[in-house]
């Protein structure tokens, strides 16, 4: 009941400085959230409020914080996807040496390590920047679920005037069977579009088949068992993954166009 707040709660921890004389009860501590991503939490409501501040619309302060740390983390994404197209431009060498040792795994291991050795390319390479994505999406669900200045946070008008809540633009007359859906929305569809696509842009196929079908298992399997997870979260948290992932796009095609350049220059 009532504000979640440090502004409002805080006057109810010093008896002096509240109309019910309530003091000593602690009442700020409602906001301390648990978890070793509190610190991480904390970092990403700060910049909301900032930004919020002087943008005075809790969406596109969160559109314009994904394009921040997208920025701030280029150069980790750059090194990964680099590293991916350079994995496509290998595909014919890895294919040639498969063959080639197809029944001695020994010197097939050692003669791709060789491979990547030379080429410069760490297979590890691509897990950085997802090691660093999860903790901040897991913080962000986190963030709105926690924090009560998200409650009613309005992004669009009939569609989004709730960021803590999941965005709709239909209320069905029965509720889904077996998902007990209420709404149709919109973002965690989106979702599904913009992360299937990247997904397309950014797979490598390989000669081995059985690889190439659980890549794409992964490629439509997990957007989709997410579209189902976070069906109704928060509609802060879907537009904030929505965005990282068309940002993720005109990142790609920057780096393969600074990468074509190079090559004509070489």
């Amino acid at each position: 009941y009532g504000p979640r707040n440090d502004k409002d709660l805080k006057r109810y921890n010093v008896a002096e400085n509240n109309g019910w004389n309530l003091g000593g009860k602690r009442v700020s501590d409602a906001l301390q959230t648990s978890g070793w991503l509190n610190w991480l939490e904390k970092i990403l409501k700060m910049i909301l409020e900032l930004l919020n501040k002087v943008i005075h619309n809790w969406g596109v302060s969160i559109i314009v914080m994904t394009i921040l740390l997208k920025v701030i983390m280029f150069p980790i994404s750059k090194k990964q996807s680099m590293g991916t197209l350079k994995m496509q431009d290998l595909q014919p060498k890895l294919q040639a040496i498969q063959a080639k040792y197809k029944g001695d795994q020994q010197k097939l291991q050692m003669e791709t390590s060789k491979l990547y050795k030379e080429a410069g390319y760490n297979p590890l390479s691509g897990c950085l920047p997802l090691l660093i994505q999860l903790p901040i999406l897991f913080a962000m669900y986190r963030l709105f679920n926690n924090y009560f200045e998200f409650r009613g946070a309005m992004f669009i008008p009939h569609w989004i005037p709730d960021l803590s809540v999941g965005d709709s633009i239909l209320q069905f007359p029965t509720p889904i069977p077996f998902l007990g859906w209420t709404d149709l929305r919109i973002l965690p569809i989106v979702y599904v579009i913009s992360q299937m696509v990247f997904g397309k842009i950014t797979q490598t196929p390989t000669s081995d088949q059985q690889q190439n079908n659980t890549m794409k298992i992964m490629m439509y399997g997990m957007p989709l068992f997410f579209f189902f997870m976070f069906y109704n979260a928060p509609s802060g948290l879907l537009l904030y993954w929505t965005c990282t992932n068309f940002l993720m796009l005109v990142q790609q095609m920057i780096i393969k166009a600074m990468m074509k350049k190079k090559e004509v220059r070489k």
